[in-house]
């Protein structure tokens, strides 16, 4: 429990005590209130101008130009400041959402209006996850924050209907299209007071050249090819969404059909669901510093479809609230690891038109789900439909587990190297699009004792760290310093374009981990803290140089920098 304890106020410190996270959070906060307040308010509209035929109109301007939209609007995402699209986005959503209010007597142009709000509102959680890597220095620090958001989507979730409910009861929906107007105008205020800087892409990172919007949208679907593990969270990602959409109608059978919870019922299931969902979220900030998300990911996906099942097999009313209150649970741990897989899985170059692509698979997998249960229904009957349906989960995620172990193999390795990366200086306040990439690029080398890693002289060919051992540096066979595990060498012969100025030898057998040139000069060089960094220990060991040849038998003072 203490670990668990600190990993809450660690998320909430980072959230808080962070101004970007913080203004990026109440963004958020404020977005989602207004899109919980605005579905509650549309639905009511159109069912008192065109009753029943008038919301499932609304439910289809909801879910399919958004869903057309989001590839677009991903690959958008990557080629212009995100910020600049959250603030416009939020703008948008503002106007419209206010002509709507202003329109309200006007039934079509309310619909198209809508419609323009929604596509607005489309892009805003997928182009926000994107940012928040760039915002975090440490992939922990990302897992909590997306449980931190994920709370706060609950509670948007309860104060949206909440405030739509006061508004409706004493006005009418325009005054509620209002409200949401204002809440996307403070969501874009928020977001355009973020400041920060972009990762540049490391070498290696493909190609980031101006193209076309259709060959953005055609390279985000190959970059899944080229990413087997986050197209595994994805397909499982989809079918979960698959079961979820069936569970909008499956709700109201178990309600008024398996148990004898009735009409009113549905009501009390989703609020189960909320709760679940809430309690879990707070829970999973403790698995903030875990390696295995891939298997709680996993494990959350068969937890959405296992008590469907049991629905179906005991039928009863605590059984049925019980069931919601898990799903619930399982529904947060879905979606704060899979988007923490996702944007440690995906480059930053391509991270908003990924996540863009998902949310729009995710998208129309809800809708085939909710669309495919009635068929079901008639052809298996309410209970055999609740235990075929949520089968599909627990099922999925046997196939796929062998590659969810290899995805929390590849997060496990990748974790000691950020470890390993975070002990050098310069690359202490790196964010995690750029910790992560240089983490995937490290080689390693084991130099034998008594062995030179370079010789003075040598071309400067690469950066190093020493994971285990100790080496000697020379200066013309004069030892000048040991170093031990943690302490880097290399980088004035990369970043003064120089040859090595000192002889750098191993005096017992060890291990060091290795980064290119290149890659070495991309990161340092990608944003001013790690680049400032490097500057000052560069100049830092000129000057000792300096003053050894001036006075050679000058001891080296202890933390001088490593040679280079």
């Amino acid at each position: 429990m203490r670990a668990v304890g600190g990993s809450y106020r660690e998320a909430w410190a980072s959230v808080t005590g962070n101004r970007n996270l913080r203004l990026a959070q109440l963004s958020s906060l404020s977005a989602w209130t207004g899109e919980f307040l605005f579905l509650s308010a549309v639905t009511v509209y159109a069912f008192d101008q065109d009753g029943a035929a008038g919301v499932g109109l609304v439910g289809f301007l909801r879910v399919l130009p958004a869903t057309v939209a989001l590839p677009w609007l991903g690959a958008l995402a990557d080629r212009v400041s995100r910020r600049l699209l959250l603030v416009v986005a939020c703008a948008l959503r503002a106007v419209t959402a206010a002509g709507a209010a202003v329109a309200a007597d006007q039934p079509a142009a309310v619909y198209t209006l809508l419609t323009l709000s929604t596509v607005c509102h489309a892009a805003y959680r997928p182009v926000l996850a994107a940012l928040f890597p760039t915002l975090c220095t440490t992939p922990d620090e990302l897992t909590g924050v997306n449980a931190v958001r994920a709370i706060l989507d609950g509670a948007a979730a309860l104060v949206g209907p909440l405030a739509a409910a006061v508004l409706l009861a004493a006005y009418d929906p325009a005054v509620a299209f209002a409200a949401v107007a204002l809440l996307a105008g403070a969501a874009g205020v928020l977001a355009a007071g973020l400041r920060y800087e972009s990762p540049r892409p490391a070498a290696g990172d493909g190609p980031t050249g101006r193209l076309g919007v259709v060959a953005d949208v055609v390279e985000g679907v190959r970059e899944l090819r080229r990413r087997p593990r986050a197209l595994e969270v994805i397909v499982l990602g989809g079918a979960q969404c698959l079961v979820r959409g069936a569970l909008t109608v499956l709700a109201v059978v178990v309600a008024v059909e398996v148990t004898d919870l009735g009409r009113p019922g549905v009501g009390i299931l989703w609020a189960a669901f909320g709760v679940g969902g809430f309690a879990a979220a707070m829970a999973s900030i403790g698995a903030a510093g875990s390696a295995r998300l891939g298997t709680l990911f996993g494990a959350g996906v068969a937890l959405w479809g296992a008590p469907v099942v049991l629905v179906g097999l005991l039928t009863g009313s605590p059984v049925a609230v019980g069931a919601f209150v898990v799903i619930g649970a399982a529904n947060a741990l879905v979606d704060v690891t899979g988007f923490t897989l996702l944007q440690r899985l995906v480059p930053d170059r391509t991270l908003a038109r990924v996540l863009a692509l998902t949310e729009a698979v995710f998208s129309l997998t809800v809708a085939l789900g909710s669309l495919a249960v009635p068929f079901v229904l008639s052809t298996l009957g309410a209970t055999w439909t609740l235990v075929v349906t949520g089968g599909i989960l627990p099922v999925a995620v046997l196939a796929r587990w062998a590659g969810l172990r290899a995805i929390d193999a590849d997060i496990g390795v990748r974790k000691d190297r950020i470890v390993l990366l975070r002990r050098v200086g310069m690359f202490r306040l790196l964010p995690v699009p750029a910790i992560e990439s240089l983490a995937q690029r490290l080689g390693r080398r084991d130099v034998p004792a008594l062995t030179d890693v370079f010789a003075k002289g040598d071309p400067g060919d690469a950066f190093y760290v020493i994971e285990s051992g100790r080496v000697a540096v020379l200066d013309d066979a004069r030892e000048i310093r040991r170093m031990g595990p943690g302490e880097a060498f290399g980088e004035i012969a990369l970043l003064r374009s120089v040859p090595r100025t000192a002889t750098v030898r191993a005096v017992e057998d060890t291990a060091l981990a290795t980064l290119s040139g290149p890659d070495f000069l991309a990161a340092v060089t990608g944003s001013s803290a790690p680049s400032s960094a490097a500057e000052a220990v560069v100049s830092d060991y000129l000057t000792h140089d300096e003053q050894r040849h001036a006075d050679p038998s000058r001891p080296d003072p202890d933390g001088a920098p490593g040679p280079h």
